[in-house]
This record gives C-alpha cells, structure tokens and sequence, in this order.
C-alpha cells in the first residue's frame, strides 16, 4: 500500500532557475532538463551530488540543476534548508521515474510538482518543476489540451479569486495588463480547465510548491522554452502519482513523493507498489524488498532507489 509518510514536512518558500542538459547532465548555461527516452526502461537522468557552500541553502543549491525546492528537501532530510554547514554532501535528485501515462504531450505529476513534456519525435522527454494548487483550491485531475497560447498575456482575475482577497483584507484589481508584476508572466498557455492555466511568475519562490489557486506555474525562462514547443491541441494529462516504479535493463526501482493529503487526488487514482510492478514487469518473474518498499514509502526521498530484479 501506498502509506503517508510518519514524518510531517512543511511547506518553504524557495527560489528556483534552470539550466538545459541533454544526453549528460553538465549544468549548463540554458533552462530545462531534456532526455532521450531509454528503449531498455523508464528512468531517465541520474542522481548528482554537491557540497554546500557559504551562503547556499537548498534553494540555491536546486536552482543551479533546474530542481523544485521541496524535491530538495524531500531528498535531503535533516539538512537545514536556510543554512546547510559548509560542506554538507547534498543530493540532487535529478533522475525520474517518467509517470504511468501514455508518453504524450504535458503530463503534470502534482505530488511530485513536475511537468513532463514528450516532444512529438517520440524520442525526447523535457521536464521542468512547477508549483500547483495550494490546499483549497486543487489543481483538477484529468486529461484536455492546450486551447490558447498568449505571450505577454492580460490577466482578468476570477471571481473566485477576487472574493478570496476580499475576505482576507487584500483587495485585487480586476485587470492586470502585461508587463513584470503580471501574476501570468510572460507566456501563458490556457487549458480545457476552467481557469487552469499553464504560465510564468515574476514570483520564482512560488515554482516547486504548492502556491497557486489551481495553475501550473513555471519559472518564466522555462515557460518560454515549453511555450516555443508546445502547439494548440497539445493534450494535458495530470495525474496523482506519489509512487512510481521504474524498470532499467532488469533492476527494478521506487520512486515516492509526499501524497498531497487532499482526499479527491486518492479516490480511484493511487495504486499500490505491488500493482505498479506487476505492470512494469509486464508478466515477467521477479524479486523485489517489500520491507525495502515500506521503508522507502514512509520516507519519501523523491528519487529511484533500488528495490529489485526481474529474474
């Protein structure tokens, strides 16, 4: 079973950039984290390792490998977040399990807060994190496309929206036109989601958590570089998927995120571990460490960790 992990993590505020890696993974000096598919598995990327400097913290830290600050976190417990000691080994975790979905277009991982972009050659896997809806205000479960794109888009805030500033003393105008205060950024991409759109901030530390009233944000130089790929029509797929099972070559890995607690991302939508590899084995006798699985469930580190063979 998919447990919620014993410890509880909280919420941070973090800043993130990007950088483009292809094939390798040398930080370079670009946005983005792009992949061929592997033909013998699902696991793309790999783990790095890094040592914290004077005036690092994990944000900064992720930044520099284009990751989210609470995947951060998740894969470095104990550390502090503000301040890790100097020279503190510090994990990246930049190698994914890609999601139980078919390779097609965006599909947004809300538990994990990462957007995959399957580019139509067939052959390549972007990715990118992302904030997305704060406790209350859920981002919806499901599949549609991208119906519009807008570069320096308007935004006219919704009444829900509005009535929310309202109630707690902060009221909003009604209409924010383009420009750098502009809670779209510069490139917004709406969807077949009423309201749900995917979209820059000039507001970096809300990217990588759950900040938003149901939107996908993305760092701004990440949404141009999606925005520049992605046509009208684009399908969008997002998913609930704290755990993952990764297959490379004949080793079996798990990958577990914190679950988002809301109830409605649980109901018909989460499978087990054990369902999960049945699935990735396609039939195949294996071996696996149930105790290992529990373990690495309640723990939630964020990254494949090995669990098993296929015999």
């Amino acid at each position: 079973m998919n447990k919620q992990p014993k410890t509880t993590i909280k919420w941070m505020s973090f800043v993130v950039s990007s950088m483009l890696w292809i094939g390798t993974l040398a930080p370079q000096t670009s946005f983005g984290l792009t992949f061929v598919i592997p033909h013998n598995g699902n696991i793309i990327g790999n783990i790095q390792y890094t040592s914290a400097q004077y005036g690092d913290s994990l944000s900064t830290i992720g930044r520099r490998y284009d990751m989210g600050g609470y995947e951060m976190v998740e894969a470095n417990p104990g550390v502090n977040y503000l301040e890790p000691n100097r020279g503190t080994r510090i994990v990246v975790p930049s190698r994914f399990v890609l999601p139980d979905t078919p390779r097609k277009g965006i599909v947004i991982n809300l538990s994990e807060m990462r957007l995959y972009y399957y580019h139509p050659d067939g052959v390549h896997v972007s990715t990118y994190p992302v904030g997305v809806g704060q406790e209350g205000w859920n981002t919806p479960l499901g599949t549609t496309t991208v119906t519009r794109k807008r570069e320096h888009p308007t935004w006219v805030v919704p009444d829900s929206i509005l009535a929310n500033h309202e109630a707690h003393g902060q009221p909003i105008e009604k209409v924010w036109p383009a420009g750098p205060n502009n809670p779209l950024g510069d490139y917004a991409m709406n969807t077949g989601f009423k309201s749900i759109v995917i979209h820059g901030s000039p507001y970096p530390k809300g990217v990588g958590v759950r900040s938003s009233h149901g939107c996908i944000r993305m760092l701004n130089e990440d949404v141009e570089q999606l925005f520049k790929m992605v046509q009208v029509g684009t399908p969008v797929n997002i998913i609930h998927q704290p755990t993952k099972i990764g297959r490379l070559d004949n080793k079996l890995y798990l990958e577990a995120h914190v679950p988002l607690s809301n109830a409605e991302y649980y109901a018909g939508n989460v499978q087990s571990a054990g369902q999960l590899i049945h699935k990735v084995v396609n039939g195949a006798k294996y071996s696996v460490e149930w105790r290992e699985i529990e373990k690495l469930q309640n723990r939630a580190n964020g990254y494949p960790q090995p669990i098993g063979s296929i015999n």
